[in-house]
């Protein structure tokens, strides 16, 4: 039911038949332009929405952008991006399955939402990448959500099949007008490569880490044959 019709009059059986087939005629037609508009409206932000993650999408994005990019050069503020890569998803989808990398597009998203304040965006870019558009931000605010949007998809309990917890991670990258560029492509780029950059140092890290774990083991681990021959005479 698309709504109903009401029609009142002060004195009692004033309608007739043909009053009655006048509304039904009326009804009609408004809800055929009703349902043509909730169709309209339905389809609109269907066309603005990722189907997976329910994220705006890009089109709505490069709408958004534009729009707050224009304000802020307008108003001498600044406009803060953040590239967003999930880390190893093609591991995840190769090992588990694509279904098991949709469902953690879905939770990072949805961590990413809840991060952001309500007048800031978060998009599903493409594939695994995410953006966030965080109005009137600076260099030092966007420096603290990058860090704090990486915390909070790292402490996300994420079980890829019963009994197998994954950890996810994403890698992020920032850029602000008007200092990192004046348009969006400008902006997407620097805060991209920056993105890539953070990848690679996280790389860094956690290989660093494993080779110490591995040197670590290689020196406590078992004795050699001089040693135990050593040991065999009391000189260990």
């Amino acid at each position: 039911m698309s709504g109903t019709i009401s029609v009142y009059h002060t004195e009692s059986a004033i309608y007739t038949d043909d009053h009655r087939r006048l509304l039904d005629r009326i009804s009609e037609q408004a809800a055929a332009v009703i349902y043509n508009s909730i169709v309209f409206e339905q389809t609109q932000e269907d066309s603005l929405t990722d189907p997976l993650t329910a994220l705006p999408n890009t089109r709505f994005m490069f709408m958004h952008l534009t729009r707050e990019l224009a304000r802020a050069d307008r108003l001498k503020s600044e406009v803060s991006l953040l590239v967003m890569d999930l880390d190893n998803f093609k591991d995840i989808n190769d090992t588990y399955g694509h279904h098991v990398g949709d469902r953690a597009l879905r939770d990072v998203a949805g961590v990413l939402r809840t991060g952001i304040r309500p007048y800031d965006i978060c998009v599903r870019y493409a594939g695994d990448e995410f953006i966030v558009v965080l109005s009137g931000c600076g260099g030092e605010e966007a420096e603290r959500k990058r860090l704090e949007l990486q915390r909070a998809v790292d402490a996300l309990q994420f079980e890829a099949r019963p009994g197998k917890m994954l950890q996810l991670a994403i890698s992020v990258g920032a850029s602000v007008f008007p200092h990192d560029g004046d348009s969006y492509e400008a902006l997407l780029a620097t805060a991209d490569g920056r993105m890539y950059r953070d990848k690679s140092r996280r790389k860094r890290e956690l290989s660093g880490a494993h080779g110490g774990d591995h040197r670590r083991s290689r020196t406590t681990g078992t004795l050699s044959e001089v040693e135990l021959q050593r040991a065999a005479v009391g000189v260990l």
